[in-house]
C-alpha cells in the first residue's frame, strides 16, 4: 500500500509540474494586488509578485490549516480514547468484585439458596 501511495503521489506531482511548465507565462506574470475600502484617503497596492508565489503561498497556508485541524482532531480522539479506557477499567473492576461476591455466595453453606422452580413439563 505504501508503494501505491508513493506511486500515486509521484503521478500527481508530475501532473502539477506539467501544468506549471506548460503555463509558465501565466505563472511568471507579476500582477499587483489592490485593496480599496472606498475611502478617498486610503488605497493600498502591493508590489508585483509572481503568480506562482501567490499559488505557493495559498498552498502552504492550506497545508498549515489542514495540519492544524488534523492535530486538533487527533488530540480530541486521544482524549476520548483515554476516557473510554478508564470506563473499561472501572467496569472490569466492578465485574471482578461481582464475581467475587457471587463466589462467596456460592461457597457459604449458611446462606439459603432459593429452590429451583419445577419445570411446567414435569408437572403435566
Amino acid at each position: 500500500m505504501k508503494k501505491i501511495k508513493l506511486f500515486l503521489g509521484l503521478i500527481v506531482l508530475a501532473l502539477i509540474g506539467t501544468v506549471i511548465y506548460q503555463n509558465w507565462a501565466f505563472f511568471s506574470e507579476e500582477p499587483a494586488l489592490n485593496l480599496d475600502l472606498f475611502l478617498k484617503s486610503w488605497h493600498w497596492t502591493t508590489s508585483g509578485i509572481n503568480n506562482i508565489a501567490y499559488w505557493g503561498g495559498c498552498f502552504v497556508i492550506g497545508l498549515l490549516i489542514s495540519g492544524f485541524l488534523g492535530i486538533v482532531s487527533k488530540l480530541k480522539s486521544k482524549k476520548t480514547i483515554k476516557a473510554l479506557n478508564s470506563t473499561i477499567e472501572s467496569h472490569l473492576k466492578m465485574i471482578s468484585s461481582l464475581k467475587n461476591e457471587l463466589e462467596a455466595f456460592r461457597n457459604d453453606p449458611y446462606k439459603k439458596v432459593p429452590d429451583p422452580e419445577p419445570d411446567k413439563e414435569e408437572t403435566a
